[in-house]
């Protein structure tokens, strides 16, 4: 082989066999305890053409661009503070609000009391029990324990919510029946029937609120089927149903857990649980309750109170038959104490002693009262002749004395 072409050949070995018999330092440890890499030597071809081509993807014209930096979330406004009334004491008369149930029972309580934190004449009295419901009587049994809750607490309106916490089997008999059978519906319907009849034979104004939507769609869907229940038995015995289901749903009708709270500002209506309420959702739920006890009754209206006092002394008792009666007030015939009253447009003289009492003269002897013209009991004729109704009996003549 020639000189001439030798030489090139050894030219290029020389040129890369320099580059790689270069000495390597040994690694430098630092203090920090890091290993610094070996530094980098061009080669012959990076040194004719540029390491932009011979590494095209380790940085150059054609690298990849940088990722761009994860986007940075806006702050989350904060809720404003939730303003909370001093509850004012109660005048010893004033309108009592009984309410019972279930935990929403409870959270409506907690909401009526703030609603009415500064109307000294109405009181709110919460014998909720938080975990009860009309499906474990074994548990709590409203149907027992509400008669005697009226007979204590005397209320003059009653708010009931419950079926939150019935989303489970009942037992009837020696069985356990699922929800959406017809051995389940049945005794269900007739557990919420018989509440409800004990506060129709009370007599006073009830409210009874809607089961709440929950976040598990299952739940939801649950609630909705007892609702149905709820508002045909409460409107057959003459109360009134509150359906609270929008406020704490989207246009949708699908669960929401923040919303605008009574006054409009978004807030965080539901527990993270997707069950329970906060704060502002008891809030929320009193407002619609107490909206409709304003409606029926004017309670709270700050007008004409359209509620009349409830008589303290009756009392719910079941009779021998079965069926709730309310009783008394035992009124007794012969009782001193109870004499002095008078009829509208009666006589005015002063009841002096007990036989003369317009209820001893009705009832025991069985005498009318004097008549007193123009009223609505006077059946004198021809009407209106006042001298037919006040003319005294006939006194015979007395004969004249015998000489």
């Amino acid at each position: 082989m020639s000189a001439m072409r030798i030489w090139p050949i050894l030219l290029l070995l020389a040129a890369s066999g320099g580059a790689l018999a270069q000495p390597v330092p040994p690694a430098d440890v630092g203090s920090g305890g890091s290993q610094q890499p070996p530094p980098r030597h061009e080669g012959f071809l990076e040194m004719l053409f540029g390491p932009s081509l011979i590494h095209p993807f380790q940085g150059g014209i054609f690298a990849p661009p940088p990722e761009p930096p994860p986007p940075v979330k806006p702050p989350q406004p904060s809720e404003p503070p939730l303003n909370l009334a001093d509850i004012l004491p109660k005048d010893p008369n004033a309108k009592k609000i009984l309410v019972v149930g279930d935990f929403e029972a409870d959270g409506i309580a907690w909401g009526l009391d703030q609603t009415y934190a500064s109307e000294p004449k109405i009181a709110i009295v919460d014998d909720a029990n938080t975990n009860s419901g009309l499906v474990r009587d074994d548990v709590y049994d409203w149907n027992a324990e509400l008669p005697k809750l009226l007979n204590q607490e005397k209320p003059d309106i009653v708010v009931v919510a419950l079926g939150a916490n019935d989303r489970q089997n009942m037992k009837i008999g020696n069985t356990r029946a699922p929800p959406h059978t017809d051995p389940w519906e049945q005794a269900y319907t007739q557990r919420i029937k018989s509440l409800a009849d004990t506060l129709k034979v009370y007599g006073r104004p009830f409210f009874w609120a809607g089961a709440p939507p929950m976040r598990q769609s299952a739940s939801s869907r649950d609630m909705t089927y007892l609702n149905g229940f709820f508002d045909s038995a409460v409107s057959e015995a003459g109360g009134t149903f509150v359906d609270i289901w929008n406020g704490f749903t989207d246009d949708n009708g699908a669960y929401i857990s923040s919303g605008p709270d009574v006054d409009g500002q978004l807030r965080a209506l539901r527990a993270g649980d997707g069950i329970n309420f906060t704060r502002a959702g008891r809030l929320k739920l009193a407002f619609y309750v107490s909206r409709e006890i304003k409606r029926q009754t004017g309670l709270g209206a700050g007008t004409v109170d359209l509620l009349a006092s409830t008589g303290q002394a009756s009392q719910i008792e079941i009779g021998p038959d079965g069926k709730k009666r309310l009783v008394g007030p035992v009124i007794s015939l012969t009782n001193p104490t109870a004499v002095g009253g008078q009829l509208a447009g009666g006589p005015t003289t002063a009841v002096t002693k007990e036989s003369d009492a317009p209820g001893y003269v009705m009832v025991v002897k069985g005498e009318s009262l004097p008549v007193v013209h123009g009223r609505a009991d006077d059946f004198t004729w021809p009407p209106g002749d006042a001298s037919t109704a006040a003319a005294p009996a006939a006194t015979p003549a007395t004969p004249p004395a015998a000489k």
